[in-house]
């Protein structure tokens, strides 16, 4: 046992020496002075509202470790971690509280239970990201706990649903699970191949002719938010030279004026995918995304849209402007 967590621990720490060196030749784009000041900005924003318990107040779900783990992240993708950097306080207040909400099923979630696998899959990926970047010893046995939880709930289709158990699915909810099992990969969890396969299965009973993705597998329209998810899915796992890939970035690249639900959880997605899958689309995506986001940005630091939890489309936005900087491993091609 000793052995074996002093090798994941030893994976982790390369993981973390990795990200640093792939930031450091990352001179494909360049965060501009005015992106650089909206992230500062973004940044104030999250360490000004955080709770001393380490959470995030929202007006609609309580504290959800979601918005905990995203706000956690958004540090961590600008070099802040427990130990480190300005926000170091913050991150390390950020993980405790979602460390602490572990539950003996392996489900990291606090506010939101109807919605818990959103909760979780965002928890299980800042907890596989900050393992990845700290060899943390008291996160490894919570992540891999959470990651059993995600495989045993997949349902036939190979998609999962808002609540931890066998049910329907739909492709919002089965992307962010794809994600964290990327993360915790990434990070040395095992993750069954099989589980792997039959998501990405999933997503394709979600191709529509017009290249994007529909919410539920053979029915509905596309849209910009989930096709997003379904391009970072697809590069995440391996298959960016899969056929749904190159119609998607079309897609996406006709539907990048998108300004309806879920802008910026859209966008979120839209940049690690167009980064990941097409590198030669990505610093006119860039160009165009950072400054949408910076006539978007309030005075205080927040970006904020109706129906979307500021405290969440600001994390959001910090993780697309701060892409550049390859600190997180998810984003390292």
């Amino acid at each position: 046992m000793k052995i074996r967590l002093a090798l994941e621990a030893a994976a982790a720490t390369l993981v973390v020496a990795c990200a640093f060196l792939a930031a450091a030749g990352n001179g494909d784009v360049e965060i501009t002075p005015k992106a650089r000041r909206s992230i500062d900005s973004g940044l104030r924003y999250l360490a000004k509202t955080q709770l001393e318990d380490g959470s995030w107040k929202t007006a609609a779900f309580g504290a959800p470790t979601a918005v905990a783990s995203l706000a956690g992240l958004a540090f961590m993708s600008d070099g802040h971690l427990p130990g480190r950097g300005k926000y170091a306080g913050n991150v390390a207040r950020a993980l405790d509280y979602v460390l602490k909400s572990a539950q003996p099923t392996g489900l990291l979630e606090y506010g939101t239970p109807h919605h818990a696998m959103y909760s979780h899959a965002f928890s299980t990926l800042f907890l596989a990201e900050a393992w990845g970047m700290t060899a943390r010893p008291d996160i490894r046995d919570k992540l891999k706990n959470a990651v059993d939880l995600i495989i045993r709930t997949q349902n036939r289709e190979g998609g999962w649903r808002y609540e931890p158990k066998v049910a329907d699915a739909d492709i919002s909810v089965t992307v962010s699970q794809i994600v964290a099992l990327r993360a915790a990969a990434n990070a040395g969890i095992a993750v069954p191949r099989e589980t792997v396969d039959n998501a990405i299965g999933y997503l394709r009973k979600c191709v529509r002719p017009d290249g994007g993705f529909s919410y539920q597998a053979a029915s509905g329209e596309s849209a910009f938010p989930r096709s997003g998810g379904a391009l970072a899915c697809f590069a995440l796992t391996g298959l960016s030279g899969a056929p749904e890939v190159s119609r998607d970035v079309n897609y996406l690249l006709k539907t990048r004026d998108y300004a309806g639900r879920f802008f910026y959880y859209g966008q979120y997605y839209s940049a690690q995918g167009i980064h990941l899958a097409a590198p030669d689309k990505w610093p006119e995506w860039y160009r165009f995304i950072a400054g949408l986001l910076g006539g978007k940005q309030a005075a205080a630091g927040s970006w904020n849209a109706p129906g979307e939890e500021a405290v969440q489309s600001t994390a959001m936005s910090v993780l697309i402007l701060t892409i550049p900087n390859g600190y997180l491993p998810l984003y390292q091609r």
